[in-house]
């Protein structure tokens, strides 16, 4: 993907980030880490737990990119949303700081084991871009655990993002 590509996605997904945190900064505080019937998902918290720490461990971790120490803080802290906001804000500052390098290091392609006898050439710019679409790819699951939790789900279709990025619009559809 290209540099442009990945920046354009960081930036929706921050968007994103920011109407998920205004739902859920309304929400009575205990129920950020509430267990949610019907869900793939045991909680909000546990969710979000998985989307952030995957940023932690692809740009700091052993088996990822190597580039500073974890800032993963654990399951139980992160089960207050004072200290997940914190921590993504951390990991959005850690990949743009990845993000932040001259093109030949971006997309020098590296072998990588992860232990499958497989070894994958995957560049910073491929394990960047796969970050963003991994988080992409768990709004689904967000917008479930609201809906579970009785919450009407916010749009934040990237559509939105490019026509209407100022206006919170709220799904009103059954």
């Amino acid at each position: 993907m290209k540099r442009d590509a990945i920046e354009e996605l960081f930036d929706y997904t921050g968007w994103a980030w920011e109407r998920l945190a205004r739902v859920i900064e309304e929400l009575p505080p205990d129920q950020f880490a509430e267990p949610v019937a019907g869900s793939g998902w045991p909680s909000l918290s546990a969710c979000l737990s998985h989307v952030v720490s995957a940023y932690d461990g692809w740009i700091n971790g052993e088996w990822g990119l190597r580039l500073g120490a974890l800032a993963y803080p654990g399951e139980e802290a992160l089960s207050s949303w004072t200290v997940m906001r914190e921590y993504q804000r951390h990991c959005r500052e850690a990949f743009h700081g990845a993000l932040s390098v001259d093109d030949a290091v971006l997309y020098q392609k590296r072998a990588m084991d992860f232990g499958d006898d497989s070894p994958e050439l995957l560049s910073r710019a491929d394990i960047l871009a796969n970050l963003l679409l991994h988080e992409r790819g768990h709004h689904g699951d967000l917008n479930t655990l609201f809906h579970q939790l009785g919450i009407r789900s916010y749009i934040f279709d990237y559509r939105f993002f490019v026509s209407r990025r100022e206006e919170f619009a709220v799904d009103t559809s059954g």
